[in-house]
């Protein structure tokens, strides 16, 4: 059985989801052999393969010709999502250009696809993109796929009566050995050099605020070895090699007139080795912090960023944070 047909792929792709227990399109294409932590189906209106091939689009994917269907794939796939939220071992979502939860441009649905993904979460993620100028998804898919890790991507046209592109792109995740845990009193040494680039930026980009070459004194990082505390440090070891680390620390708020009684996670410090960044081990540490505030019963997580680093904001916002408030300055003068 081959696909030849939007028909063909959609019964295909409810076979890799197991919805379907028939196996007529196992070894029709190589990527939905494999198993990914995200499978994304993107259907463009009114993309048929004669665009595509005399506008050479997405010149750098894999193409295939196939006909195009005339049932309502909208509601082909509500069936596909409402089954697999049903059974909960796969989280499914949409995206879609009108109605609830919409995109307001392709750039915003990029970057929710981008933080999507970081999810450790098996999901199904349905798209559908209705504009004009097809030629303006080349670069925001381009800068999608970077970012996309353990992922199968399907992209498909949608054209009544005419051929249209079916356009497959995956990539598997390297499987290394990686571990998030406590550190150990002996740590010291190489836990120190792994993270002194943070306190590097800090002194280098405020030296009016912060003078420290190192994040912890000796005597402070071994009590932070011991994991009974409501003081938390994680660090992120792959290979033997420290890449990272978190550390959160849970605090309370007491009711008074205007404040109400809270639990919070409050996350400290936050480092990823620069060579080892996007590779999904900060959201890994974020993630484990999460599930410790979760243990703690907490009501809320909160991380200060500062405006010298956009970077962590940026990370910030892709994992869903939302910004709870603005802290101003003005530097007085001196005499």
């Amino acid at each position: 059985m081959q696909i030849k047909s939007v028909d063909n792929l959609l019964q295909a792709i409810t076979e890799k989801l197991y919805i379907t227990k028939t196996n007529k399109y196992k070894n029709v294409l190589p990527e939905l052999e494999e198993t990914y932590n995200t499978i994304i189906i993107m259907l463009i209106e009114n993309l048929d393969y004669q665009e595509v091939d005399e506008k050479n689009l997405f010149s750098n994917l894999k193409k295939i010709k196939i006909t195009s269907t005339n049932q309502n794939i909208e509601e082909y796939q509500k069936k596909i999502i409402h089954k697999l939220n049903k059974e909960e071992e796969i989280k499914a979502y949409s995206f879609l250009p009108t109605g609830l939860g919409h995109y307001e441009n392709i750039d915003e649905l990029m970057n929710q696809l981008i933080r999507q993904s970081t999810l450790e979460e098996k999901k199904y993620i349905y798209v559908n993109i209705n504009i004009d100028d097809k030629s303006t998804l080349e670069n925001p898919l381009k800068n999608l796929i970077k970012e996309l890790k353990n992922t199968l991507l399907i992209i498909v046209g949608n054209k009544e009566n005419t051929d249209v592109p079916l356009i497959v792109w995956s990539e598997k995740e390297k499987k290394k050995s990686w571990i998030i845990r406590h550190p150990n009193e002996k740590e010291y040494s190489p836990f120190i050099h792994m993270s002194r680039d943070l306190e590097k930026l800090y002194t280098r980009k405020r030296h009016d605020i912060f003078n420290s070459k190192i994040p912890y004194g000796k005597v402070e990082f071994n009590a932070l070895c011991n994991p009974h505390q409501l003081r938390t440090l994680l660090i992120y070891e792959e290979d033997g090699n420290i890449l990272g680390y978190i550390e959160g620390q849970v605090v309370t708020t007491e009711r008074t007139a205007a404040l109400t009684d809270s639990r919070i996670m409050r996350i400290n410090k936050l480092f990823v080795k620069e060579e080892n960044r996007r590779q999904k081990i900060g959201t890994r540490l974020y993630q484990a912090i999460l599930e410790k505030a979760k243990e703690e019963k907490c009501d809320r997580i909160e991380v200060q960023v500062y405006n010298f680093t956009p970077e962590a904001q940026s990370f910030m916002s892709a994992l869903g944070l939302d910004i709870l408030s603005y802290q101003y300055e003005f530097r007085v003068p001196k005499k």
